[in-house]
């Protein structure tokens, strides 16, 4: 297993690497993972069709941060789905439930690694114990990752970094510089951690060279900030630790949320969080990320509908066409879910609607419409703003609508080449396959949109990965077309998706029953090119 392992180092986290498996039962006989239909999962069959070997493959091909948070998602519903593996087929180790773990690990995904590994009692495999106990200090979940080393036999030398940590998380300062003795000329710089926080001496060091799950806890427990370089990371599961890392000021915490926000790895939650607790403490900011932390903090603190709507109106008004609007829009978007479309908010109807597209919800984006629409019925200024988020709502499907009127289209097309001339080709023609993908019936030069991006540099997947997406499209193999989904994306940023390929992708997704994710991608590729 180590072999096969390390031949995708660049898919482990950060840098630590499992332990060498010993002979364990095999995971992979019945269903694992937590999530069933009923509770937002996929159905148990999703892997029907697709063979063990392919299957492993995907999984371990799996980007641990994909650049769309409908794709992320997706990938994880199908890791943590309790689905029936495929049938044995001889492959090679490692199992495709140890790879499963593996890319949760990878993702960030620490808790719910944990429940997946616990529920089929997997603790046993050492392998799989160590990978637990690493996800779960670099989350900063010192109390059941110490559980776990308690209880559970994990291979060396991570077992004894991780029972290091766990000794002086119990407060046995003692016991914990015995334990680490014998790192001391291996790893003297977690050694010397160790000693700062079991001695209380002056947190005066420089940061361990294997950042793992414990290097993380030390660095924390010795009150000695990460290296410049771990700082600059963009690897989830460090990502998430250092948002929460106490030792590091609030900006560079900020500024990490941010980044990683924007790259899919944080919540827009937690990101809100941190920008209400810098404006509560005072705290001293950057110019334009003061104001961006004061305009989410009026909105996520807003006492009553009318405050919240004014102050998500100001956001919009503020941020619209910057490189963070989508997340400052999320980060503050999140109380929109519970307010009702009532005539007196008519005014800002429009602003409500796009922060509802951007958190995907049809049915509030829906009635927020209607009211738009009445608002807007004597107001050509109002309709012809209105008439810009129009081509996003048939994309995301918020009327249902079966076709597209030709002269609608080509009237859209051309507020986008007067709003971006330059913009225009590449926008019509991603507006074009994204149509079509959903399942309008555009033949060619019926519009006026584009059938050529022309000269835009647009990255394409490899022809190989979108063959086997659309013949896993085509055969209905549901977790398949996902995890390629994913894969064909990488981390390629979605303005640089070729339009052809998110079309591609899109009606994969349509063909295998995931028409709400194809949709949920398609508005935030639109999104990404400014439409």
């Amino acid at each position: 297993m180590a072999a096969v392992l390390a031949a995708a180092t660049f898919l482990l986290p950060v840098s630590w690497s499992p332990p060498a498996r010993a002979q364990v039962p095999d995971f992979d006989r019945g269903p694992s993972g937590f999530l069933t239909p009923t509770t937002g999962g996929m159905p148990a069959d999703a892997w029907n069709g697709t063979t063990l070997a392919t299957a492993k493959r995907l999984v371990s091909a799996l980007p641990a941060a994909p650049r769309s948070r409908a794709l992320r998602d997706l990938q994880f519903k199908v890791l943590v789905s309790q689905l029936n593996a495929p049938s044995p087929d001889g492959s090679p180790p490692p199992g495709l439930f140890a790879r499963k773990v593996d890319r949760l690990a990878a993702m960030g995904e620490a808790e719910n690694l944990n429940e997946m590994v616990r529920s089929v009692g997997a603790y046993a495999d050492p392998a799989l114990a160590a990978t637990t106990v690493n996800a779960l200090m670099m989350a900063g979940e010192k109390a059941s990752a110490c559980q776990i080393v308690r209880t559970a036999r994990l291979s060396e030398p991570f077992a004894r970094r991780a029972d290091t940590v766990c000794k002086l998380v119990a407060g046995d300062n003692a016991g914990a510089l015995s334990a680490a003795l014998p790192l001391k000329s291996g790893d003297p710089a977690f050694y010397k951690l160790v000693e700062i926080a079991a001695e209380g001496l002056s947190p005066t060091a420089p940061p361990p060279g294997q950042i793992d799950g414990p290097a993380m806890v030390m660095l924390d427990l010795a009150f000695v900030q990460p290296s410049a370089a771990t700082l600059r990371t963009t690897q989830p599961p460090l990502m998430r630790s250092l948002v929460a890392h106490r030792t590091l000021p609030v900006p560079t915490r900020l500024e990490i949320a941010e980044r990683g926000e924007a790259l899919a790895i944080v919540e827009a939650s937690k990101l809100g969080d941190l920008y209400l607790d810098a404006v509560r403490d005072k705290v001293v900011l950057p110019a334009p990320m003061t104001r961006r932390a004061r305009l989410v903090a009026a909105a996520r603190g807003a006492r009553n509908a009318q405050q919240l709507i004014s102050a998500i109106a100001t956001v919009y008004g503020e941020e619209r066409g910057g490189p963070l609007f989508p997340t400052i829009a999320r980060a503050s978007a999140g109380a929109l879910m519970n307010v009702a479309p009532k005539p007196e908010y008519a005014g800002v109807a429009q602003e409500v609607m796009r922060g509802l597209l951007l958190l995907g919800d049809r049915q509030q984006t829906r009635a927020w419409t209607r009211l738009a629409l009445s608002a807007a019925f004597n107001d050509a200024r109002a309709m012809g703003s209105l008439e810009r988020l129009l081509p996003l709502m048939a994309i995301a499907g918020v009327d249902d609508a079966k076709r597209l009127p030709p002269e609608d289209i080509n009237r859209w097309y051309e507020l986008i080449a007067r709003e971006n001339p330059a913009q225009a080709q590449v926008r019509g023609y991603l507006l074009l396959e994204l149509f079509r993908a959903i399942g309008f019936d555009i033949p060619a030069k019926s519009t006026t949109l584009p059938e050529t991006p022309g000269n835009a540099r647009l990255v394409s997947p490899p022809a190989a990965t979108m063959q086997a997406l659309q013949a896993a499209g085509t055969g209905k193999r549901r977790a398949e077309a996902a995890l390629l989904s994913s894969i064909a994306i990488g981390e390629t940023p979605l303005i640089e998706l070729h339009p052809a390929a998110a079309g591609a992708i899109v009606r994969a997704l349509r063909q295998v029953g995931e028409d709400h994710t194809g949709r949920l991608f398609a508005v935030e590729i639109a999104i990404a090119h400014g439409l």
